[in-house]
């Protein structure tokens, strides 16, 4: 058992301090606090610890409002109040920058939305009962309300914890932001009782899938629709969709900003089409391009769905795709995966020379990493923050 005083937090929101000239990372610990910590796991560089008792507590710690806070692998940063949570993901995100890209670039105040509610899209494990898994094990926490995920979600979650759920070994249940209509996908790992399940689920489901190596509608519509703005979007069992729709809502409208009035758009890692749609009322023309075959027929659904002319989709790799592409643009977004964009993306992009590149993140370091290549090529104007993940130490740039 030591006693310590927390010096600041990681990037994941863990407090850091020192034991014995070793670093050592706390869950649930805020700067200035001084706590006594068992220490859980030793390794080469540093210990990971917890907290056993709380001699003296930061102002910004509040007590979270969800039951299975620090038991299930979800949330991880509750026990900082609203506030401080903003403060949290402005300042990793600045250090980051500072660190690793060593440029004066601005980085603008979070915009914030729902601490709550927020999340359309939730996955919840089977295991006898249904819930999430311990952080970093498959240890099942059963749960029967999560308090991020919207309404809709939760009032099905309920009527799930209370049925046999033999042969599921995960449930996702997706809800519409705009109309409350609900698609529950099954994925099973043995035949289950479907007719149980569409008896005791229609009258609050507008959708069951069932999946086994592939996705099979048994009730209801064939997709749900929700609305970014005035635009409105498909979504299928397997689509990509922002979880959060009111803050994507935030984070388009500052991805449009930044834009402008471009002519000729470039939207790589397009997925279902929601950003290059969305810009497309500012653009003479524009060119997604996406490697999910499924998500590009979404896109082209979305395309058809809001009467838009102007932008067509292209199924590839984003790389290759411009390599073969005799296309000049004006602008090009990028929105990749957490890997960031991989070598030949990003050299088939700066080989483009758009006038602007508006790069849309949900990892600070992998766009510090690229950054620093776009640098000897552009000027970094600046970074806006948006609070797409509450509660988490997530954060989109």
């Amino acid at each position: 058992m030591n006693e310590v005083i927390i010096d600041r937090l990681n990037h994941q929101g863990k407090g850091i301090c020192l034991v014995d000239g070793k670093v050592v990372f706390v869950d649930n610990a805020l700067p200035s606090e001084r706590v006594s910590i068992c220490i859980d796991k030793v390794n080469r560089k540093f210990c990971l610890a917890s907290v056993s008792r709380y001699i003296v507590k930061s102002d910004s710690r509040v007590v979270p409002e969800c039951p299975y806070y620090g038991l299930c692998g979800g949330c991880d940063i509750m026990h900082m109040s609203y506030g401080y949570q903003h403060d949290f993901k402005f300042n990793k995100v600045l250090d980051i920058v500072r660190k690793f890209v060593k440029d004066d670039i601005v980085v603008n105040d979070i915009i914030y939305g729902d601490q709550f509610g927020y999340r359309n899209k939730t996955t919840f494990h089977v295991k006898e009962k249904i819930g999430f898994y311990k952080e970093k094990t498959y240890d099942l926490i059963g749960v029967n309300n999560c308090l991020i995920s919207s309404l809709e979600i939760n009032g099905i979650l309920s009527i799930l914890s209370k049925m046999d759920l033999s042969n599921i070994d995960s449930v996702v249940i997706r809800s519409s932001y705009d109309n409350k209509k609900v698609m529950v996908i099954l994925n099973i790992v043995a035949k289950i009782n479907e007719s149980m399940f569409i008896e005791r689920l229609k009258d609050d489901v507008s959708s069951i899938y069932v999946n086994d190596k592939g996705y099979r509608l048994i009730f209801g519509e064939e997709f749900i629709i929700d609305k970014i703005g005035d635009l409105r979007f498909v979504i299928s069992p397997g689509s990509f969709f922002q979880v959060n729709t009111s803050m994507a809502f935030q984070l388009y409208s500052i991805v449009k900003n930044y834009v402008g009035s471009a002519c000729k758009l470039l939207d790589l890692y397009c997925g279902t089409g929601t950003i290059g749609l969305f810009l497309a009322d500012v653009c003479k023309e524009v060119i997604g391009v996406e490697l999910n075959s499924s998500a590009i027929h979404d896109a082209n659904v979305n395309r058809k769905l809001n009467n838009i002319d102007n932008v067509r989709f292209i199924c590839g790799d984003s790389g290759r795709v411009l390599r073969e592409l005799n296309y000049k643009p004006d602008v090009i977004v990028v929105d990749p995966p957490r890997s960031g964009l991989d070598g030949l993306a990003i050299n088939e992009v700066i080989g483009l020379r758009p006038s602007k590149i508006v790069y849309v993140s949900c990892d600070p370091v992998t766009l510090a990493r690229d950054l620093n290549i776009l640098k000897e090529f552009y000027s970094i104007r600046e970074i806006s923050l948006v609070d797409m993940f509450p509660n988490t130490h997530h954060v989109e740039c």
